[in-house]
């Protein structure tokens, strides 16, 4: 059975994908069968943290209403019942579509008496495949300027699965997006363990509160990973202290530290670093931490 791992936070800018790759690279290091995956599809970057190859790409395609004018009788019934208002009706003329707006749900298909809407299809995004050594990506990326972020998080979930089915992963680790959104929840959907990233701010405790209290009503067990937990001026105790209220565990605490930023540039994980610096020993302890968790269940 694979064990399944979320790396979430409601703030953006945290370091979850900082952490999800290192934690990745950590595993396999330690002969973990890895499948890391990037459901952060508004702007997916593991790819270039772990500096990956891409091997495979594939279109998401969503329903797009063709109107047939020699069938259409404009009657209007299209355009009522389009909740996104992508379909604009005026009297004696067939309705015209605003392409950005439609959801491809096939309702105005599904109400049309004449035949009149055809089958056609959109991109919204694609599905890559990705080999960083023996750890395999895959990541979920939306077409820029679009909104249906959700649908292609949901077929990267759906990928995901079926590149389980296909290979004997011992841990999938999931990168989200940021926030309490459709997308991130889809991300999160059937995992067993939810790593926090936060940092010791006002907002990142406030939406420290929001992701946990989200994780809580999925059934998930979450831990914090506190990161740049040093950094001057900040609530380090506050986080600590809420999470000890709480009774969720902080994982580690990661200290703010320049070396991070380098590998960042040059595209690859703090841990395969020869440097030794106080994160890269916690990213090190939190791996040792998260492998512990799996092997239970392995």
């Amino acid at each position: 059975m694979t064990f399944r791992l979320a790396v979430t936070g409601g703030k953006g800018g945290t370091g979850k994908t900082v952490v999800a790759v290192n934690l990745a690279a950590a595993l396999s290091a330690r002969g973990f069968k890895v499948l890391l995956a990037d459901g952060d599809v508004d702007g997916p970057c593991t790819s270039i943290l772990i500096n990956a190859k891409l091997t495979e790409s594939k279109p998401v395609k969503i329903f797009k209403p063709l109107i047939d004018r020699d069938l259409c009788k404009p009657c209007g019934s299209c355009a009522k019942v389009c909740r996104e208002h992508a379909l604009a009706f005026m009297e004696g003329a067939p309705p015209i579509l605003f392409e950005e707006l439609c959801s491809g749900c096939k309702a105005c298909q599904i109400v049309c008496s004449y035949g009149a809407i055809k089958e056609d299809s959109k991109t919204i995004g694609f599905l890559h495949s990705a080999q960083a050594g023996p750890i395999r990506l895959k990541i979920g990326e939306l077409n820029p300027g679009e909104a249906r972020s959700p649908i292609v998080a949901r077929e990267l979930k759906l990928e995901v699965d079926e590149e389980l089915k296909r290979g004997d992963y011992d841990v999938m680790i999931i990168d989200t997006s940021p926030g309490l959104h459709n997308a991130v929840v889809q991300a999160l959907w059937g995992v067993d363990l939810a790593l926090v990233v936060t940092e010791p701010t006002p907002l990142g405790l406030n939406d420290l509160f929001l992701i946990l209290d989200l994780l809580s009503q999925l059934g998930i067990e979450a831990w914090v990973v506190l990161n740049r937990a040093d950094i001057p001026g900040g609530i380090r105790e506050k986080i600590l202290e809420a999470c000890r209220l709480r009774g969720i565990e902080v994982a580690v605490e990661v200290p703010y530290d320049e070396e991070l930023f380098k590998a960042y540039v040059r595209g690859e994980p703090l841990i395969k670093s020869s440097i030794h610096t106080p994160a890269r020993q916690a990213l090190m302890d939190l791996a040792s931490k998260v492998e512990a968790r799996i092997k239970p269940s392995s």
